[in-house]
């Protein structure tokens, strides 16, 4: 593997496209695939490579690196005659920062390591705050001398890289962040939605959350948006959703309740079909705004 690698980055949605930028401007040769190329021209436009195919991608680099939404896209990246796959071969590495099931990241570490390549688990968070900046932190699993080896690729994106064991491990360790993320959301938009009809502010509830033991950066970045009623996309209703029905996929596999996360993933599907869908996530105070029969506040 040659110093820089080449890398290939599939794969360049809200988070994806700020996550392959640091490359480029890291001294990194870059190609870039994407289901829809025309989202790839601003990083030709910076000297990156388009690739066809994912096997073209894999063919032209020694990293290639996936950040799509969900496990079926990944799969159609990684398995098909035009997919990564069929390009792995000894010293390739495939890194997949994409929120997926564990056992598909342990079907796909399986599938490089035939080829005599090798794959690292690399789920992010820090939303596109993080990824435009390139302090994300990455929960790696897999092989810690591969993990090693690819850090200067991680370091490219991340401030931060936590070894969390074994391919699937990392997988599974961001489904209970997203986990921990429903349940905090999910109790402050209600405790808002209570305290505006009772009379109480915003600004007062997030002061004294602020000031408690549970305070948290994430109550303030939240709040201020609601407060804002901005609704930007940071990370998606629809793709938390996505996240959640995998943790629950994963606790039925593993004979774990969960009822606190299958109810509270009701209160979001019920912001989907609302059609909120594709706000951040913030916007399940909306939901449950309209069954509180609270009129919806108008955009500050």
């Amino acid at each position: 593997m040659q110093n820089p690698p080449r890398v290939g980055f599939a794969g360049l949605g809200l988070m994806g496209g700020r996550m392959a930028r640091h490359f480029i401007t890291k001294g990194f040769p870059l190609a870039v695939w994407n289901r829809t190329p025309e989202r790839g021209q601003p990083l030709v436009a910076l000297g990156a490579k388009m690739a066809k195919t994912p096997r073209e991608l894999a063919e032209v680099s020694d990293v290639v690196v996936t950040c799509v939404a969900d496990p079926n896209a990944v799969g159609r990246i990684v398995f098909p005659d035009d997919g990564v796959r069929a390009a792995a071969r000894p010293g390739f590495r495939y890194v997949e920062t994409s929120t997926i099931s564990p056992g598909l990241a342990r079907r796909i570490a399986e599938v490089m390591r035939s080829k005599g390549a090798d794959m690292l688990e690399a789920p992010v968070t820090g939303s596109k705050i993080g990824a435009e900046k390139g302090t994300l932190l990455v929960m790696a699993g897999g092989s810690k001398e591969v993990e090693q080896e690819l850090m200067p690729v991680l370091s490219a994106f991340a401030a931060k890289v936590i070894h969390c064991g074994d391919i699937g491990q990392a997988s599974t360790v961001k489904l209970i962040g997203n986990t921990i993320i429903s349940f905090m959301l999910e109790g402050f938009c209600e405790g808002l939605v209570l305290g505006r009809k009772s009379g109480v502010s915003l600004e007062t509830i997030l002061e004294v959350v602020m000031a408690s033991g549970f305070a948290s950066p994430y109550y303030s970045f939240k709040g201020a948006a609601i407060a804002k009623r901005d609704f930007e996309t940071h990370f998606s209703v629809d793709l938390l959703v996505k996240d959640q029905n995998l943790m629950l996929e994963e606790a039925h596999a593993n004979k774990v309740p969960m009822p606190g996360l299958a109810s509270i993933r009701e209160v979001f599907q019920s912001a989907r079909a609302q059609g909120w869908g594709e706000e951040d996530i913030a916007a399940v105070v909306k939901a449950l705004e309209k069954s509180a029969g609270l009129e919806q506040e108008p955009r500050a």
